[in-house]
């Protein structure tokens, strides 16, 4: 996925609790990585995460890895996959959020997705609003260092030029 996921879009449910992937989301992808479905698990602060079928599979097999004898990662291990769904998306993007994951996430009527470079996060949009609104804060100071782990050193102008980051 050359360009990954990205923005925020809020869609109906329908009566059969079936969501259209929104089309910003799908045409970030080949269409032929659609066809092979989707993977939802339980993710973090409350909401959904949905994963392509093969980077589901590259995930899995990372975390195959993760030594069994360590109690944090069978504790990940239990909440991630044993919550994990395989889903279709038909013809006209639409894809199932099973009961289980809807009870999790709070999510009933709407949902709110959040592209995340490499999976998506699926939100129950009152769930989503407080979120945003109690980290925001939050997110602007942690902004900083996060940046200058990507960029290196950030002053007042943005990013230092690339040759100046290899001195």
């Amino acid at each position: 996925m050359a360009q990954g996921f990205f923005g925020r879009y809020t869609c109906p449910l329908d009566e059969k609790f079936r969501v259209v992937l929104p089309a910003r989301l799908r045409e970030s992808v080949a269409a032929d990585r659609l066809r092979d479905g989707v993977v939802l698990t339980q993710g973090f602060e409350g909401c959904v995460m949905l994963f392509l079928r093969d980077d589901w599979r590259d995930l899995s097999e990372r975390m195959d890895k993760l030594p069994f004898v360590n109690r944090k990662a069978r504790f990940f291990k239990r909440f991630f996959l044993s919550s994990a769904q395989e889903t279709a998306i038909d013809k006209i993007g639409r894809l199932m959020i099973a009961d289980s994951l809807r009870e999790v996430s709070g999510i009933q009527r709407e949902a709110v997705f959040i592209g995340m470079q490499s999976y998506i996060e699926v939100w129950e949009p009152g769930r989503w609003k407080k979120f945003f609104a109690d980290n925001l804060k939050q997110y602007e100071e942690g902004a900083e260092e996060v940046a200058s782990s990507l960029f290196g050193a950030v002053g007042p102008s943005g990013p230092a030029p690339i040759d100046e980051r290899r001195g």
